[in-house]
């Protein structure tokens, strides 16, 4: 039960993702049958799951939202942009909401919360809206539910006879054969069966392009049985058939009469053929092939049959010898001659199954393979040692081979814990749209690469900061149409989220078109707020005082709302980036937008750093915040009084000696230059003056634990391939 219960847990927390991405693409296009059959499927899963469980509110109001959507699902209402109100819409959104917060609660109490029961009935309540339910919509007249039985020839309404009928309206799952359905086995099973149409549910693709492994037929039948007779053969496809109930009158009636299925078309039975043939020349073992052969025999004298052409097993074994015997015998037929194009590859994707793992087994995977990382960089010193003898060689070609081996698992080990942006990228829509509409501004929302992949633990550091960006931007960023009409810009603004990866890890760039950051109003905030000195202030260029805005406490909202305006946002974005090795950049344009760029390590798992020395001692800083490194004159050093700046790159850094930043005494040698590393953190660059530069290393960074665990200044310690031990520097707690 426990297992059930959290595959149900997961599983309705994917599905509610589903049905919000469908139901915004719905209220963005209201004409979107795909939408809605999607959304209506979600909500009909979950109706289902959730009465496997003592959990009635739950499923009462997926329920009320499947009747909702049954609605527009079933054609009873017209599909127009007047039926997608925002009102409607927004119901919608509550109802997933809710779903979610319970959802929540399931999973860290295993039970709903105690006012479940009447938020359940409020927003059912709300749904129904006073409409009318998907039972009553099914079992209305024909001409509002199934105006399809309103088209009835003469003839048929003779043969299904007068009186109440079950109507069944079946559109099969494309993909339907592979998971095991038989749409024609369904209506055999059908009782008191009066007719059944067969008709292609869209236009039928050439024949060069048929795929005969995907369903595109669109059954319609009538059954005389009653509808508790009716609906359970139709159990497992629930979201794909429509039962209902009609009134049929005619002057003459006919016994029951079961009507023929319906042949299908020449070109798509011709299709199913050629396929058929081009089955035969797929390679293979004898065995295989004779297997094949009958397969193949047995479908095509099926296919026959249902032409009206039935022919006799031997002949049509005879005939499946091979791909142009089988050809030249279904052209001497009266069998439309299908398009002889060259065998091509199966259009349809293959499905790719997921495998769901512990995060706690690919920790424990990661972990050992940085281990054995470690364990093999500390083989390159003893192979040093062995000389240039023969056991030397053999030792250095075991060396290479193993290190090209850890190399390969290392990299295989995370592609396996490497997951689409996508995960931080979808709530997104929805939190633009909900945005927007409290302020009363319209923003369209761009989203570029949300298939770039990053680490899990990458994904969970850039979820809060990237909700911070949006919201900020749609806060302070994008006018108001009014406001943007008054600038001549298009009413409605445009808010880019894109993502990919750059020298081995991940960007994330936000953008949006609206006002743009002012440096002068970033200066007189700045020194109202207390932050800077007057004098400060004004010697700061443009670049310097927009990045302000990620200063503790700093803000240029006039007021405090729930969006924005405390001064904690931005710099919960950098530090929260800074903590995971990355680092923040913004540029803006007053009057035309902001850009703001987190830079991001592809892994955590793995970090690469710069090893540097002081005082006799080894650290490691890591390398995404080191812009460069270069020996300076010690006469370029300038200083006043304890403060020492250097120029590096035309621009004045301010410069740091790591000695002092960890309490070490001073070097007294006298040196000529002075190794610098530049440090590109939020707020601007700084040169931290290091004894001396050494490798770059892949290392396994391990958090300090223990007494060591308060220690500020460090992000914990590293052993390097030779076996050394390093401590990882975070240089803006020291600094």
């Amino acid at each position: 039960m426990s297992e059930l219960f959290d595959q149900f847990v997961v599983e309705a927390q994917e599905l509610l993702e589903t049905a919000g991405g469908a139901l915004l693409a719905l209220e963005r296009d209201p004409a979107d049958r795909a939408s809605v059959d999607e959304l209506f499927r979600a909500f009909h899963t979950l109706k289902g799951s959730s009465a496997l469980f003592d959990m009635a509110p739950f499923t009462l109001l997926v329920h009320a939202g499947e009747d909702t959507l049954s609605l527009l699902r079933d054609g009873h209402r017209a599909m127009t942009p007047a039926l997608m109100t925002p009102d409607l819409a927004d119901l919608l959104f509550r109802a997933l909401d809710q779903c979610a917060r319970w959802v929540a609660a399931l999973e860290e109490a295993g039970a709903l919360p105690a006012d479940a029961a009447e938020a359940a009935e409020t927003l059912a309540r709300g749904l129904a809206g006073g409409e009318t339910t998907a039972g009553a919509a099914a079992s209305g007249g024909e001409a509002d539910a199934f105006p399809w039985v309103t088209a009835l020839t003469v003839e048929e309404r003779a043969a299904v006879g007068e009186g109440a009928l079950i109507v069944i309206d079946y559109r099969p799952d494309p993909e339907c054969f592979f998971t095991g359905d038989d749409p024609l086995a369904l209506f055999r099973r059908v009782p008191d069966l009066r007719l059944l149409r067969i008709e292609p549910a869209e236009p039928l693709p050439p024949l060069a392009r048929m795929d005969p492994y995907r369903c595109i037929l669109r059954f319609r039948a009538l059954s005389g049985a009653r509808v508790e007779a009716v609906t359970p053969v139709f159990r497992s496809v629930p979201d794909q058939v429509r039962i209902g109930s009609v009134t049929l009158a005619s002057a003459a009636v006919s016994p029951a009469v079961a009507a023929p299925a319906a042949a299908p078309p020449d070109s798509l039975a011709a299709a199913m053929l050629e396929e058929q043939a081009r089955i035969l020349d797929l390679p293979g073992s004898p065995a295989e092939r004779d297997s094949r052969r009958a397969a193949v025999a047995r479908a095509v004298a099926a296919i026959l049959t249902a032409l009206g052409r039935p022919t006799k097993r031997d002949a049509v074994g005879a005939a499946c010898a091979d791909a142009r015997t089988l050809r030249r015998f279904l052209a001497d037929g009266p069998v439309e001659k299908p398009a002889m194009a060259e065998p091509q590859p199966a259009t349809a994707p293959v499905p790719r199954r997921a495998l769901r793992v512990e995060p706690e087994r690919m920790d424990a995977l990661m972990a050992l393979v940085g281990e054995l990382s470690v364990v093999k960089g500390q083989l390159g010193p003893l192979v040093r040692r062995a000389g240039d003898g023969e056991m030397a060689r053999d030792l250095k070609s075991f060396s290479a081979r193993l290190d090209s081996l850890v190399g390969d698992l290392r990299h295989a080990a995370l592609r396996l814990r490497l997951l689409p942006l996508a995960r931080v990228f979808d709530p997104l829509p929805r939190l633009v749209r909900d945005t927007a509409r409290r302020l009363d501004k319209t923003v369209e929302l761009v989203l570029e690469g949300a298939e770039t992949e990053a680490d899990k633990d990458i994904l969970d550091v850039l979820g809060e900061p990237l909700l911070h960006l949006v919201r900020n931007a749609l806060d302070h960023g994008i006018e108001t149409p009014e406001q943007r009409a008054a600038s001549g810009k298009p009413p409605a603004g445009t808010l880019r989220v894109r993502a990919f990866q750059d020298k081995g890890g991940v960007v994330v760039e936000v953008s949006d078109d609206g006002t743009g950051i002012d440096p002068a109003a970033m200066r007189r905030a700045a020194v109202a707020k207390g932050l800077l000195e007057p004098n400060a202030a004004a010697a700061l260029n443009d670049a310097d005082a927009v990045r302000l805005v990620f200063a503790p406490g700093f803000s240029t909202a006039g007021s405090v709302s729930d969006l924005s305006g405390r001064g904690v946002g931005m710099d919960a974005v950098r530090a929260a980036v800074e903590r995971a090795g990355g680092r923040v950049e913004i540029a803006s344009t007053p009057g035309s937008g902001t850009r703001v760029r987190l830079s991001l390590p592809l892994t955590l798992s793995i970090t690469r750093v710069v090893v540097v020395e002081a005082a006799g001692s080894l650290y490691g800083i890591p390398v995404a915040l080191v812009g460069g490194v270069q020996r300076v004159p010690r006469a370029e050093i300038r200083s006043v009084k304890r403060a020492e700046s250097v120029v590096l790159r035309d621009r004045v850094v301010p410069l740091v000696r790591l000695r002092r930043l960890l309490a070490q005494p001073d070097d007294e040698r006298v040196r000529e230059t002075v190794c610098v590393v530049l440090a590109e953190l939020g707020d601007g660059p700084v040169a931290v003056a290091v004894d001396d530069v050494g490798e770059r290393a892949d290392v396994v960074l391990r958090p300090m634990t223990g007494v060591l665990r308060g220690l500020r200044g460090y992000a914990g310690t590293a052993v390097l391939g030779d076996g050394r031990l390093i401590l990882v520097l975070d240089l803006r707690e020291l600094l």
